[in-house]
């Protein structure tokens, strides 16, 4: 019971920001004398600390406390198959980009993680027995052995994280970044932290796909539950298949587009190109409508195999591109109308991530290594 109501308390100051020990015991129905020593011991532990002070009476100043930040709770390495972005997290659920690097090869990859890591350890708050590297990987990934099993884009294989760092001594999370994404939707979203089942559709290099139910993700036995990048869209007339991350992914939406204009797209990054296709959609540009035109009907259909299969009550888009939904959302969801009856498609709720300045799945690495931290408690 003690360890339940601790963890209790721990994840009501991490989701709710810095509060008194009375609104904590308020909160948790616990008695004063269990808040006052579950805080204290907390506190000890070094997981949570005083935030400061606020006025209860004319009189009096209650103390305020909220989740510590005398540590760097997670190293994270967002693994996206031109870059790397590396950040670092804390228990208040809060992270910072520090660094980026190109991806590149394996080895060169390897070489990479450990010089930002030897980095890291000399400028943060580094705790070799708290803080978690996070891996979010673009692939099918075992978390249990915490191994990527396959990452065609990357073209990486049975690739065991755990070996690697084996010499560095840090707890080590590793789970592919559609998983990551909509996990940190559960955790910062109101509408699917409170939803029975959700997905998420993760559109980047390639296109994946998360399943929450019961605010659990759902693997499936070989990791590879949500796929649905990997899903069969067209049957060709020479008997070969096609993948519907062939129409889907946002790199092979703008090789699409290179090639059918013969001139590369301003910009540096995926999403800078993605952004500049839009614009020349919004102008009318004959090979955009085109290009986009089987982009957005081929987001329809998917969108109806996942509402047939799945039913979810809520469907997120995000990845690279965070604003599919803001900036297509009317004329798919047009579409989608003529494909599902009104009385399945009532109610679902589709919409771009919150995060919008950042891959949804870097955020989720921390949210991973705060909800390991919890379950530590209890």
């Amino acid at each position: 019971m003690k360890k339940a109501n601790k963890k209790l308390i721990m994840r009501y100051l991490v989701e709710t920001g810095p509060h008194s020990r009375l609104e904590i015991a308020q909160f948790t129905k616990l008695a004063n004398s269990a808040t006052w020593r579950i805080t204290d011991e907390l506190m000890k532990e070094g997981l949570i600390e005083q935030k400061g002070f606020y006025s209860a009476t004319s009189r009096k100043k209650s103390s305020v406390f909220g989740p510590s930040r005398s540590f760097a709770l997670s190293i994270i390495y967002n693994v996206e198959v031109l870059e790397t972005i590396v950040g670092i997290g804390y228990l208040d659920g809060s992270w910072k980009i520090v660094e980026s690097f190109p991806t590149g090869t394996l080895e060169d990859f390897l070489k990479n993680v450990e010089k930002t890591l030897e980095k890291l350890e000399k400028g943060f708050p580094i705790d070799k027995e708290r803080t978690r590297v996070v891996f979010s990987l673009p692939g099918i990934v075992d978390i249990k052995e915490q191994k990527l099993i396959y990452a065609p884009n990357l073209g990486w294989r049975d690739l065991n994280i755990k070996e690697i760092l084996e010499n560095r001594g840090y707890p080590l999370i590793v789970d592919n970044d559609s998983n990551f994404s909509l996990l940190a939707e559960s955790f910062f979203s109101k509408d699917v932290k409170n939803s029975s089942t959700a997905f998420f559709l993760y559109l980047g290099e390639g296109t994946g796909g998360s399943i929450l139910v019961d605010n659990q993700i759902v693997r499936g036995k070989n990791f590879a539950a949500g796929e649905i990048g990997h899903s069969i869209l067209v049957k060709d007339e020479d008997r070969s298949y096609k993948e519907t991350e062939q129409f889907l992914s946002i790199s092979k939406l703008i090789e699409r587009f290179e090639k059918k204009k013969r001139y590369g797209l301003e910009g540096k990054t995926l999403k800078e190109k993605f952004d500049s296709a839009v614009r020349l959609w919004f102008e009318n540009d004959e090979i955009a409508v085109e290009i986009f035109q089987e982009f957005l009907e081929t987001l329809a259909v998917i969108l109806r195999n996942i509402v047939y299969f799945l039913n979810p009550e809520i469907v997120v888009f995000g990845g690279i591109v965070n604003n599919i939904w803001e900036t297509f959302g009317k004329i798919v969801y047009k579409r989608l109308s003529e494909l599902v009856p009104y009385e399945i498609l009532d109610g679902i709720i589709f919409r771009d991530t919150i995060f919008k300045n950042v891959p949804p799945s870097l955020p989720g690495c921390n949210v991973a290594a705060i909800e390991q931290i919890l379950e530590s408690l209890g």
